[in-house]
């Protein structure tokens, strides 16, 4: 085991983020171009097959990059990744927090011509809603009054708690305060729908030549495992200063393939590149290569519902302790940094919890997981055996395998590792389906959305931890009115969570990619946004 911890340290790894009145809008022209306009597109590597580009339906990363140039939510980011007004210009909040009305753009237009209403927004929630819509982040809206229960089907989706009070505003009516329920609106559960288009082709609607958006840009081509290409939308209310005219997202599933056509100047953008060529690239294209801290976690669920991690919180505490992340971080990934805590630093303005032991020498923690190992009744002679489950990748494999050794090396656990289709493993997780642990990652911009996998309640991903405290903890930041209140009240409810070692964190999350120096615009981020609207090319970078 130890000989393979040293080849999986050799190889390294990247861890791979409005309206007028119909009356006023009848004949929208399309805005006048403000000088931006560049005629050299834009070719960006967008790693696997797009799924769906129905808002709700879509389940990639690259679905969600596709579509965040197609509609523009309530709100969307700038290029920094902070929450800005999108489709609202403004809003305000009722002071129990209760309440949001949103004041949306007089000049927003589909890219039909057509003015965006506030019966858009209710349209498309009710139908995000509706049991049977299949949209996967429906829970999104659960804030919203009656949401969950519309989604049951419990009650009608005209009993969710949003309307239109006019053309120009909507209101939104929540069961508790949610301080940071702007940020939410960007995601693209939250999107308007054009309803004429869903109800004239159906499920076809987003088919090029049907789907009709509200975004910077409009569907031109899709090519089955191919590419999408967009172009301009005209009528976007700041075309004028949307500079690059066309976007094409090829699928880029081969990490080897993507940087050839990256240096071949195929592609301007990649969606990743080979970690293990990652020394390779800082020495040869250190003006192309992009890694940035990325709000995410990659860490180990043991299934609480099964011995003997249900009764043994030293016994995962042991584990814990026994992993060298410096080491798993700094020569395994990478690119990464360590994680302690459970929810990644900076998410949303949090500030991350760190427990004691954090500050240990690695002899300290060593000592102390052998304590806890034999208190757990293991050791040389009755030594643990564990399966490790994990989505089969090269990058999860070395990762997998750096951990089994140092368990070996610390506590002499045996660990079966066991790989299997992303798909398979993701099944096995939410049925509980696996006797020791799994390997998972989780990435969102929420603080919030990291501590609900610990609720007693969370079924579908959780792995069974429940703790009342914990819950108890939850459900004050679930009161909270004022964002510092709610995010203090988040920090003390993980600090709960993480001395009961429910999961095991292992790193923090990165974003890696080769983008071309002649962009100009392009902002590294922890939530890993980069909308097309923003860019630019420098000038004579034509081609």
């Amino acid at each position: 085991m130890a000989r393979m911890l040293r080849r999986v340290l050799a190889a390294g790894l990247l861890l791979a983020a409005v309206t007028v009145s119909a009356q006023a809008a009848a004949a929208a022209a399309p805005a006048k171009d403000g000088g931006r306009s560049q005629s050299r597109g834009l070719n960006i590597g967008a790693g696997p097959q797009s799924e769906s580009l129905d808002p709700h339906r879509s389940t990639t990363v690259t679905d969600a990059r596709v579509l965040q140039e197609l509609f523009l939510g309530l709100t969307t980011r700038d290029a920094a990744g902070t929450t800005v007004p999108g489709a609202a210009a403004r809003w305000e909040v009722s002071p129990d927090g209760l309440t949001w009305v949103f004041h949306l753009r007089p000049d927003g237009r589909w890219s039909d011509g057509s003015p965006v209403t506030a019966d858009d927004f209710v349209f498309a929630w009710r139908r995000a809603l509706t049991p049977g819509s299949r949209a996967l982040f429906a829970d999104l809206l659960y804030p919203v009054r009656n949401a969950e229960a519309v989604a049951k089907g419990d009650l009608p989706p005209e009993a969710a708690g949003v309307r239109a009070l006019d053309p120009l505003r909507l209101e939104v009516r929540l069961e508790r305060p949610k301080p940071n329920f702007a940020d939410y609106l960007y995601h693209r559960t939250t999107y308007p729908l054009h309803r004429a288009s869903l109800e004239r082709h159906g499920d076809g609607f987003v088919r090029p030549g049907a789907l009709v958006g509200n975004g910077p840009y409009r569907l031109a081509e899709a090519v089955p495992q191919s590419l999408i290409r967009l172009e301009r939308n005209p009528f976007f209310h700041d075309a004028a200063n949307v500079a690059i005219g066309s976007v094409i997202f090829h699928v880029t599933e081969d990490q080897q393939a993507e940087l050839l056509r990256y240096r071949a100047g195929e592609l301007d953008v990649t969606y990743t590149f080979p970690g293990a060529q990652t020394d390779w690239l800082r020495a040869t294209l250190p003006a192309d290569l992009r890694i940035a801290p990325l709000g995410a976690i990659l860490f180990l669920a043991p299934n609480l519902t099964v011995e003997p991690w249900k009764s043994h919180p030293g016994l995962r505490r042991a584990l814990s302790l026994a992993i060298d992340r410096e080491v798993l971080a700094e020569r395994v990934v990478k690119t990464v940094r360590p994680a302690y805590g459970f929810v990644p630093d900076g998410v949303g303005g949090y500030r991350g919890v760190v427990p004691d032991w954090a500050g240990w020498s690695r002899e300290q923690r060593e000592r102390e997981a052998r304590r806890l190992y034999a208190a757990a009744g293991y050791g040389p002679g009755r030594p643990l055996t564990v399966e490790l489950l994990f989505p089969s990748s090269d990058r999860n494999r070395q990762i997998a395998v750096a951990v089994a050794a140092m368990w070996d090396q610390v506590l002499g656990v045996r660990t079966s590792l066991v790989n299997q289709e992303q798909r398979v493993v993701l099944t096995r997780q939410r049925a509980m389906d696996y006797p020791g642990l799994v390997l998972r990652t989780w990435q969102w911009a929420f603080p919030e959305r990291y501590l609900e996998l610990l609720r007693s309640r969370e079924t579908r991903n959780g792995n069974g931890y429940a703790n009342p405290a914990f819950d108890r903890a939850m459900a004050a930041a679930d009161a909270a009115v004022d964002p510092q209140d709610f995010l203090d009240r988040l920090r003390a409810a993980e600090t709960i969570a993480l001395d009961d070692d429910p999961v095991i964190p292992l790193t923090g999350g990165a974003s890696g990619r080769l983008v071309s120096p002649a962009l100009r615009g392009w902002v590294d981020n922890p939530v890993d946004t980069h909308l097309v609207r923003w860019l630019s090319w420098a000038p004579g970078s034509g081609r």
